[in-house]
């Protein structure tokens, strides 16, 4: 069968062809519409969207007026606690003098302190201090361990201003949180200045204005612990009420409830709730707010949190919460769209692999004959050949892919079988020359010529039988061939049993030299540690380097590829001088000189060559090279 009908057979006939253009574009115009259509259908479920974000926004400008009031009043309290410390350490100010105390006491009132209580803690825990609102006078006796930081103070020395840990305080039926410094002068201690700031004020401050509108705030501080919150005083209340009932209100500041006494259920599992990502275009994707979803009792609660980093004490975050009721209409509607999305998805995947599969088909034939070629050697393999296909592009690229294979095949074929008798790269450029001439034009180039003999050969052809040297001469080729070409070496004769290869002459090799002789060296290597045919061989290197002519020469029917030059003779004298000096591999000094490193080599000898008048110094390779 001819080739031109073998590849007809393989052509789909056929009336009708389609394009694969129209094909695809008629799949994509039709889910494309239906994709569209249900969009606008459900697109009315942006409006959960927009009101949650709506709400966001709201509590996140609630929480950013929040924390900018709790910067400004903490810096405010910490300013004065500084200040009075630096008056008592420089002598403007003496605690103990009574008159001028309480003056400058009543002179700070003069400005919105924000703080419920000030004053001096002494020795003797007793609290001596000021309402600012009235300036009446507040005395107290502090609980031994609510003494603690005076104690440590007056140990310690000298420190900055101190902001205590937030407690339920039953003497002022509040969360307070207490900012304190020691006063000393001259290195003595003289008392502790102490401030007790209100956080039910920060409660007021989220819920004042908000009675009608959807939403709890709270504040949290180590985790759980409830700063603010709207059920924050009757927690409070209720515990003062117990205390006071057991006898026991002397007893420390209460710590602050944790979100599971407050009674706020939502607030109490707020550790279960699920992170959700704001969009990276958000304006607020950077201010530190954070939003979560919980789900508690069939109902979803959306929450946004703000962690307020620079607080002076644990880490505090503010918050807001709001209600299921609020978003139920658009969650309806989002739910819909994710069901009808949901679907569309399926079935737009669904036909994207039917399609797929259908029109992929024909390329994973194309890669499967490609991946013949990559695994076998493509001289030797039967070409493979694609079916036709109703995609016109497809059928006329089988075609195509079929005719090119065969080509491909039969020059492969060509190449393979020229290059047994010429080297291969030679091979090449003949077939490449555009002509039928087998003529490569010749050149004068600097090349390095590696001469290799076997020793003995003569003498070992009339012991031995004719079929086994030549299995041995086969063997010993095929392991020469490997080795010279891998360093990038032409062998361009087999001279009974010697070798002639050249390094540079067709092909650009920077290190030519050094190829030459790495060559040898492998060589020498490799046939010391095994046998050709059972038979143990010996064998002499010759390397040189210099100008020579490589091309054709011949008769125009028959022509072999070849160099000339006394370059080349040189290296077929060095290998048999190797006799005389008792080497295995000599090389020339225009070789030696092209070495990336010279030290490689040792000198060998100066010796007077066939054909020549002066003497020629000689290297050989050192054993540790």
């Amino acid at each position: 069968m001819g080739k031109t009908s073998f590849l007809e057979e393989n052509r789909l006939k056929s009336k009708r062809r389609y394009s694969v253009l129209s094909v695809l574009l008629a799949g994509f115009i039709a889910t494309s519409v239906f994709g569209v259509g249900l969009s606008l259908y459900v697109g009315l479920g942006t409006a959960y969207e927009n009101t949650r974000n709506l709400w966001v926004m709201l509590a996140d400008i609630d929480l950013t007026s929040v924390q900018r009031t709790m910067h400004e009043r903490m810096d405010e309290v910490e300013q004065r606690s500084d200040w009075v410390a630096e008056q008592v350490a420089s002598g403007a100010l003496d605690p103990s003098f009574q008159y001028g105390w309480t003056s400058t006491m009543r002179a700070l009132a003069a400005a919105d302190m924000g703080v419920m209580a000030y004053g001096l803690v002494t020795g003797e825990r007793e609290f001596i201090g000021f309402n600012p609102e009235d300036m009446s006078d507040i005395r107290r006796t502090l609980p031994e361990d609510d003494m603690l930081f005076s104690e440590l103070a007056h140990i310690r020395g000298p420190i900055s201003n101190r902001t205590g840990y937030p407690r339920w305080d039953p003497y002022f039926d509040r969360t307070v949180l207490t900012s304190w410094v020691p006063l000393f002068y001259d290195g003595q201690y003289l008392g502790t200045f102490i401030q007790y700031l209100s956080l039910s004020n920060l409660s007021e401050s989220l819920i004042r204005g908000r009675e009608d509108l959807p939403g709890t705030p709270f504040v949290l501080i180590g985790g759980n612990r409830v700063m603010a919150h709207p059920g924050l005083r009757n927690w409070g209340e209720k515990t003062t009420t117990e205390l006071v009932n057991g006898d026991n209100i002397a007893r420390s500041p209460i710590p602050l409830p944790t979100i599971h006494d407050i009674g706020d259920p939502v607030l109490a599992n707020i550790g279960k709730s699920e992170s959700i990502r704001l969009d990276p275009d958000d304006e607020r994707h950077n201010s530190g707010i954070r939003l979560s979803g919980l789900e508690y009792n069939d109902r979803y609660h959306l929450i946004v949190t703000r962690q307020v980093q620079t607080a002076p004490i644990s880490p505090v975050v503010i918050g807001m919460y709001f209600d299921q009721e609020l978003f139920d209409d658009e969650w309806d509607r989002l739910v819909l769209a994710s069901v009808l999305g949901g679907a569309v998805f399926i079935l737009s995947v669904i036909v994207a692999i039917v399609l797929s599969r259908h029109f992929t088909k024909p390329i994973r034939r194309f890669a499967s004959a490609a991946r013949a070629f990559e695994d076998e050697d493509i001289a030797s393999i039967d070409v493979p050949q694609l079916k036709g296909s109703r995609i016109r592009e497809y059928d006329d690229a089988a075609r195509s892919f079929n005719h090119m294979m065969m080509a491909v095949h039969d020059r492969e074929r060509i190449t393979s079988l020229f290059g047994k008798f010429v080297p291969q790269s030679i091979a090449k450029k003949l077939l490449a020359s555009g002509n039928d001439s087998g003529v490569l034009p010749p050149q004068i180039s600097e090349a390095t010529v590696l001469f290799v003999d076997i020793v003995g050969f003569t003498s070992m052809c009339e012991s031995l039988d004719p079929k086994q040297i030549i299995a041995m001469l086969n063997d010993y080729f095929d392991c020469a061939t490997q080795i010279i070409e891998r360093h990038g070496g032409i062998i361009t004769q087999f001279q009974g049993d010697a070798i002639l290869a050249v390094y540079n002459v067709f092909d650009d090799l920077k290190n030519h030299a050094d190829a030459a002789v790495d060559s040898a060296i492998a060589l020498q290597a490799e046939v010391e540690k095994r046998k050709f045919e059972g038979l143990e061989l010996k064998v002499r290197c010759g390397v040189n380097t210099g100008p020579m002519v490589a091309g054709n020469v011949g008769a125009k029917a028959r022509l072999s590829f070849t160099v000339h030059g006394d370059a080349v003779n040189t290296a077929s004298r060095l290998e048999q001088e190797n006799k005389v000096l008792g080497t295995q591999i000599l090389i020339s000094e225009t070789t030696r000189n092209l070495l990336a490193d010279p030290d490689r080599v040792a000198k060998a000898g100066d010796v007077l060559l066939r054909g020549r008048h002066t003497t020629t110094e000689l290297f050989t390779t050192r054993p540790d090279k």
